[in-house]
């Protein structure tokens, strides 16, 4: 028995059409999914900054004030004024130094003109979330208060 492949008159042009719609809904998914991805990177960024906040509450806020200007409620007491630590893009060529805010925290990286008041974030009693964790936060959120 012999086949017979019965064609529309347009059957080419069908194909191009399916071929078409089906690229476009690889582009559309392959879009969302990049959406999705850019929304879920943000919400992370957004959590981590929320949580930077309230290390720096509970362990930077009393000298370095609540706008991060240097001007908490113990700087005056001190012997080296806090910095003002909305500026360190500022004052490193408009790039965020993270690894030396970093450094900084930990002790490692302190220079002479640090004051011997700033505790090594080692030091301190951590709660919840691990040291890591919270140094990582407490950075993302100095870099998101970048003027």
């Amino acid at each position: 028995m012999i086949g017979i492949k019965a064609q529309c008159s347009d059957g080419a042009d069908n194909d191009k059409r399916h071929n078409e719609t089906r690229g476009n809904r690889m582009r559309q998914t392959g879009l969302l999914a990049a959406l999705a991805l850019a929304g879920l990177a943000m919400g992370c960024a957004m959590v981590q900054e929320h949580q930077g906040r309230s290390v720096y509450d509970r362990h930077c806020v009393m000298c370095h004030g609540d706008s991060a200007r240097g001007d908490g409620f113990f700087a005056d007491r001190l012997l080296i004024l806090p910095p003002d630590l909305t500026q360190l893009a500022q004052n490193n060529g408009g790039d965020f130094p993270a690894t030396r805010v970093r450094l900084a925290i930990t002790g490692e990286g302190r220079a002479s003109h640090f004051s011997g008041a700033m505790p090594e974030f080692a030091d301190l009693e951590v709660r919840g979330p691990s040291a890591e964790t919270q140094l990582t936060a407490v950075v993302a959120y100095l870099e998101s208060i970048q003027q």
